[in-house]
């Protein structure tokens, strides 16, 4: 029987190598919260996210932290170790709580080099990341926070199994680097346009296409840049 997967990177790989990659994986629940691994720390796991949210953070001096990048079903973990660093350069922490295939690193390096097609999908993978890594960073220069939030929940949307989804004014100040008064006066404007209803930490998309007119075009050009970079098999 063919290992069914929702993770894009295995989902492109031939049979024989995705059963090879699979043999060496174990399915985890992993919660909210929880730190996979930190900066400048030996990188142990690699994860191939099913339906968890991976944040990539930097931490400052003052102790604040930003998303740098976040990572779902579409991508997988362990850039550093696909370039051959074995430290991570980021912390890594589980976003939105979820399932993924979670691989050992001595693994994860063993069956880059023992299969061609595995490689470039992880070396896609790294691209299409970099790339994600690039927009946002363009989108938080360039764009105002109403059309930032818009991309970002948009974003975890296409990765959350229904349209509600848990977070709090601080949280998504943090993951912006916003102020929580401005994420609160852009989720205002956005749920009195009638394009979210937000209470109590809970938030429901209830106008998708309105959602996408609000937000900027980044959210469409990093879609395009991974159906591009590691196309949904047929």
């Amino acid at each position: 029987m063919t290992f069914e997967t929702n993770n894009r990177v295995l989902k492109i790989l031939p049979d024989n190598v995705r059963e090879a990659v699979a043999e060496k994986c174990e399915r985890v629940d992993l919660e909210g919260g929880t730190v996979l691994a930190r900066a400048g720390e030996r990188t142990n796991t690699v994860h191939f996210p099913e339906s968890c949210v991976i944040s990539t953070l930097q931490t400052y001096s003052d102790g604040s932290m930003i998303e740098m990048g976040n990572i779902g079903c579409e991508a997988c973990s362990g850039v550093n170790l696909t370039l051959g660093y074995a430290d991570q350069l980021n912390t890594n922490e589980i976003q939105v709580s979820g399932s993924a295939l979670e691989m050992q690193a001595e693994s994860f390096t063993t069956l880059k080099e023992a299969h061609p097609e595995f490689k470039r999908a992880l070396f896609s993978n790294v691209q299409a990341v970099f790339y994600q890594t690039m927009v946002s960073g363009g989108c938080n220069g360039a764009h105002d926070s109403k059309q930032r939030l818009a991309r970002w929940l948009l974003t975890m949307n296409d990765r959350n199994d229904g349209e509600t989804m848990h977070l709090t004014h601080e949280f998504l100040g943090q993951i912006l680097g916003l102020r929580r008064a401005t994420v609160t006066n852009a989720a205002s404007d956005l749920q009195e346009a009638g394009l979210i209803e937000y209470s109590r930490g809970r938030v429901t998309i209830t106008d998708h296409e309105g959602l996408r007119q609000a937000s900027c075009e980044c959210y469409d050009i990093v879609r395009r840049a991974y159906d591009s970079i590691l196309p949904e098999p047929e």
